[in-house]
């Protein structure tokens, strides 16, 4: 895993979507009124939420500039060519007593195991929020190892990491706090090739124009 560490005061996420929820200490979010969730997220239902969509409905008038400004910024200068990134972030909340994604799994057990193989796609993990503990994403060291522990991220840090190959997920949140966090995928252009995949969520063509766009 890489650590990336970037200033909150110029890409100030975490400020952009308390505002959109009306919630200034975001990690307390499921104090808000919005959080009506008992039920545990299922797999089909993890990207259903209120907080999902609010996200989602202002992504092009609230996050899009910064977002690809932070791309061109924090991530872009650690390839040195041009690269394919994920056009729309994936959006997750670990609520207390809750988990942010349905099942653990391996990203290319959703996809063309062949394709991820020439792609060498790279996952990106940027919380809004600290992560930790059973907050966070739980990922194993090496693949099929089984050995997972979590990813301790702060807010202002920003971890490349191999979501393809490794096994990961979420543990039931047993901490006080909420994790509120966006995910994303990187391909270097040289290695790129279109698939006739969609995701799974938004079942977006895996193609740039699509799922994906270029920054040069």
């Amino acid at each position: 895993m890489t650590y990336i560490e970037y200033d909150t005061s110029k890409f100030p996420f975490a400020e952009i979507y308390g505002k959109l929820v009306n919630h200034d200490t975001l990690n307390q979010i499921h104090m808000s009124k919005l959080n009506t969730y008992t039920e545990v997220f299922s797999r089909e239902k993890d990207q259903s939420s209120v907080f999902h969509r609010i996200y989602y409905d202002n992504f092009e008038s609230m996050f899009r500039e910064i977002y690809e400004k932070f791309l061109e910024e924090c991530i872009r200068p650690l390839y040195d060519e041009s690269i394919v990134y994920q056009a729309i972030p994936t959006f997750r909340v670990h609520l207390p007593g809750n988990i942010a994604v349905g099942e653990f799994h391996k990203d290319k057990w959703y996809r063309d195991a062949d394709w991820h193989e020439q792609v060498q796609e790279k996952n990106f993990f940027l919380p809004f929020t600290d992560a930790y503990d059973e907050n966070s994403i739980w990922v194993e060291s090496v693949e099929d190892k089984a050995d997972y522990s979590p990813m301790q991220v702060k807010y202002g840090q920003c971890v490349k990491w191999d979501g393809v190959n490794l096994t990961h997920g979420n543990k039931t949140n047993d901490t006080i706090h909420t994790r509120v966090s966006v995910d994303f995928r990187i391909i270097k252009l040289s290695n790129y090739v279109p698939s006739m995949h969609g995701s799974i969520n938004t079942k977006s063509q895996f193609a740039i124009g699509g799922y994906y766009k270029l920054m040069d």
